[in-house]
Order: C-alpha cells, then sequence, then structure tokens
C-alpha cells in the first residue's frame, strides 16, 4: 500500500507540473497569436496607407493645376486632353511691389492696408499697364511679363 500510495503522489505530482508546463506553452502560444494578428493589421494598415498615398500622387501626376483665371493654362490642358484641377491664387503677402510713378498700386496699397516695396520695372513680375497705354504693353510683351490692365 504505501507503494501504491508513493506511486500516486508520483503521478500526481508529475500530472501538475506538465499541466503548469501545459499552462505555460498555452500563454506563449496565446501571445504569439495576438502579436501575430498585430502585426498583421499594422501591415494591412500601412498597406492601405501607401496605396492612398499613390493614389494621390498619380492624380496629381495626371492633372494640370490652373488658376480659375488662368485661361491659357485651361485652354492649353484642354488641348492636350488633360484633366485640370481649379487651384486657388497665392496667398497674397502683406506687402505689394510698386513702381514709384504707378499711383494706382499705391493706392491700391494703401486701400489694402499693405506694405509698399518700390521696385523698378524689371523686378516686376506683371506690368500694370492701362489699354491705351501702347509703350508699356510693348514693353512687357519684349520683356516677357504678364501684363494686368488697370483701367
Amino acid at each position: 500500500m504505501k507503494h501504491f500510495a508513493f506511486w500516486l503522489a508520483l503521478c500526481g505530482l508529475s500530472f501538475s507540473a506538465s499541466f503548469a508546463q501545459a499552462d505555460g506553452l498555452f500563454d506563449k502560444m496565446l501571445d504569439r497569436a495576438i502579436d501575430s494578428a498585430e502585426r498583421k493589421t499594422q501591415n494591412r494598415i500601412n498597406q492601405r496607407i501607401d496605396q492612398t498615398i499613390d493614389k494621390g500622387i498619380n492624380k496629381t501626376e495626371e492633372t494640370v493645376q490652373c488658376v480659375a483665371t488662368d485661361q491659357e493654362c485651361l485652354k492649353r490642358a484642354k488641348d492636350k486632353g488633360e484633366a485640370v484641377s481649379i487651384i486657388t491664387a497665392p496667398s497674397a503677402s502683406d506687402s505689394v511691389k510698386c513702381m514709384v510713378t504707378d499711383t494706382s498700386c499705391l493706392k491700391q496699397a494703401k486701400a489694402q492696408g499693405k506694405k509698399v516695396e518700390i521696385v523698378d520695372e524689371a523686378e516686376l513680375d506683371t506690368l500694370r499697364c492701362s489699354v491705351s497705354d501702347g509703350d508699356c504693353l510693348k514693353r512687357a510683351k519684349s520683356l516677357g511679363k504678364k501684363v494686368e490692365i488697370v483701367d
């Protein structure tokens, strides 16, 4: 009977030890499954983000961006059969470049509360000309400048 009790106790200890090992093994397997699911989820999220970015870049590359008032840009895009994206004009800065002789530019800057930067004609991107001022229009054309009609 002593032997039987000894073997029974030994089997009980073995069983509880193997149960503890199995429990630890189960915990490790569960942790691995959770980690794997988290990695797969993160990979899919990253993949979707990359696809969205690629679509945006492709759309930008295939689309011509024009300011709504730039009829030349709109016509070129239409002639080439390209898609057009209308963008807003660049934001106005807090200063205006004016020639010292351009009183309408100076008045407009004052009315808008902007600082005035006095420059030479060569430094301007756009010349402000009257429709009847042929000399101004010719200078703009010869210098390759844009023209803003002031009247």
